[in-house]
């Protein structure tokens, strides 16, 4: 009798229950991590007086921990057992907390980042493989969604509740909101999360592995991040670039020899993991580049308080309560295309809605979008991972789940990091293309100047002045108009990736559909 049997013993039916509100409380208060500190951001780099470059170390850091972390989860449940993992990992992540929230310098706040990382990544594989354990295989689609959830819901509780700290608070309490959930948490996965299975010796630690995956993993996110700042000829950058691809692939060959491998690389023999993972990869880069491009928008164009940028996100978490149930009990009973092609055109008719934004765009036309970007986001990931994830062995299931959450996030890191190069590039060519039209020649430009010259009479400004302030006028409306056009083309570049990502999904369900039960 297994430990999962013998706690169902004891709880009874209810058990499950049990288990999907301890992990669910979790993923919540971890995930929140990610982008509760991005609020902040701002106050941080005032308070230290740090640059922009140092500023980002806190994302790049947190980033490649989160990532390369992922991996180690399977290595830890097996050695220690999902409890001790479960309640060791909250212990260091309140620590992490802790010591960010009163840290007073740039080094303990990045030190706090990169532990908090470290612990975001690891329970989402512990997470999802105590799901699996608990429900049987014809239940798991309702488990997957419950997850898929407490994904995406973190995300916009971080932004609403973050925003409201910092403005009436500090941003010290950004670190410590959680913790409360953290110790909840804790205590139940004490009661009702299995210990180790195996009595025997544990299993050795990769740690060769570990350390060529995170500079891998690190080297390029440093690239990408910096190299707009940077310049792209600097040669910091084609090194980071070359130091990851060197380490990227001698990972993959010490993973092949390793005979305790941190990565079994005999999940990606199976397509149906393959594609599955290679969907969630894909949409994780669109669905975080979203993420992150929609707050940009409305904070330095539409100039909404953190508190109202968070409110934007509350209709899609109503829509998810209600979705993610049904999308349970529906992805058990239907292949994966039914939920997930039409949960990919709502999102892409959602991110067509943000391609057409401007300085105009009311605050309902921004809920709206996100109300309808969260039918995506709801009926996507839970098919994606339960089909991915069903179609391995038994004793594969935890490097399948600590892939495929690897897959993710490492397409929400890169998607990121490509879209914020875009949004620069795009910013200086559509100022650049704006600035060339203002001249003697254009008659519509003259007219403009001319109209602006006679406002600035109008409030005062002498006659003199009226010419250079009118100058002026145009010049930043100029540079508002750059800015609104490049998150324009940031918004149809992920419209297009969803057709791609449709692809995979597709590939998911046919060849699911086809392999042995």
């Amino acid at each position: 009798m297994t430990q999962v049997d013998q706690l169902f013993e004891r709880y009874g039916p209810r058990y499950r229950l049990w288990v999907t509100l301890t992990v669910m409380l979790g993923l919540v208060a971890l995930g929140m991590s990610i982008t509760i500190v991005n609020v902040a951001v701002p106050y941080i780099k005032g308070a230290f007086g740090m640059s922009d470059s140092q500023v980002q170390w806190l994302s790049t850091g947190f980033l490649a921990s989160t990532t390369v972390s992922l991996l180690v989860a399977p290595w830890l449940v097996s050695a220690v057992g999902q409890r001790a993992t479960f309640i060791g990992l909250l212990i260091v992540f309140i620590a992490a907390s802790i010591l960010g929230g009163l840290g007073q310098g740039m080094g303990m706040l990045i030190a706090a980042r990169v532990i908090q990382g470290g612990m975001t990544g690891l329970i989402r594989p512990v997470a999802m493989q105590a799901l699996f354990a608990a429900y049987p295989p014809e239940g798991r689609g309702m488990a997957t969604a419950m997850y898929g959830m407490c994904l995406g819901l973190p995300l916009t509780l971080a932004t609403v509740i973050g925003g409201w700290l910092v403005e009436h608070f500090t941003w010290r309490y950004v670190f410590f909101v959680t913790l409360p959930i953290c110790v909840a948490a804790a205590v139940m996965g004490y009661f009702f999360l299995p210990s180790r299975e195996q009595k025997g010796a544990r299993p050795p630690f990769d740690w060769a592995g570990v350390v060529l995956l995170f500079v891998s993993v690190f080297s390029l996110l440093a690239a990408l991040s910096n190299g707009q700042r940077w310049g792209w000829y600097d040669p910091r950058v084609p090194m980071l670039i070359l130091t990851a691809l060197l380490c990227g692939t001698a990972f993959v060959v010490w993973q092949n020899r390793s005979r305790h491998p941190l990565m079994d690389l005999a999940i990606f023999r199976n397509r149906v993991f393959v594609v599955g993972t290679l969907a969630m990869f894909l949409f994780g880069g669109t669905f975080y580049g979203i993420m992150y491009l929609l707050p940009q928008f409305v904070q330095s164009v539409l100039h909404y308080s953190p508190i109202t940028a968070g409110q934007i996100f509350l209709p899609s978490t109503a829509v998810l309560g209600v979705l993610v149930p049904l999308v349970g009990w529906l992805s058990d009973r239907h292949p994966p295309h039914r939920l997930t092609v039409p949960g990919l055109a709502c999102t892409m008719y959602a991110v067509w809605l943000m391609a057409q934004m401007d300085w105009n765009t009311s605050f309902a036309y921004l809920a709206t979008a996100m109300g309808i970007l969260s039918i995506g986001m709801a009926s996507f990931p839970p098919p994606t991972l339960s089909n991915a994830i069903a179609g391995l062995p038994r004793h594969l299931t935890g490097h399948g789940s600590g892939a495929i959450n690897f897959a993710l996030q490492l397409g929400g890191a890169l998607g990121t990091a490509a879209l914020v190069i875009l949004l620069d590039r795009q910013t200086a060519q559509h100022g650049q293309a704006l600035n060339a039209g203002v001249n003697a020649d254009n008659a519509l430009a003259q007219q403009q100047l001319h109209q602006l010259a006679e406002l600035t009479g109008h409030l005062g400004t002498s006659a003199t002045q009226q010419g250079a302030m009118a100058g002026y006028l145009m010049e930043r409306t100029e540079t508002i108009w750059a800015s609104i056009l490049a998150y324009q083309d940031g918004f149809w570049v992920l419209t297009g990736s969803l057709f791609i990502v449709a692809i995979p999904s597709l590939l998911l369900s046919r060849w699911r559909a086809t392999t042995p039960k």
